[in-house]
């Protein structure tokens, strides 16, 4: 896992800005929420933004 970067987990308070890793690949939160299942950053496009180098 590239550093800074925690992996995401269900029922977590995630902040705008914070970094996470889901199934290999980063990824930076756009919108403050709580997770849930549905709200993976693999297929909430509007909660969190692909990570690029």
């Amino acid at each position: 896992m590239a550093a800074g970067f925690s992996e995401w987990k269900v029922n977590r308070h995630y902040a705008a800005n914070d970094r996470v890793a889901h199934l290999g690949k980063q990824y930076r939160c756009l919108v403050a929420h709580t997770s849930n299942s549905a709200s993976n950053p693999k297929t909430t496009v509007k909660m969190w933004q692909k990570h690029t180098d």
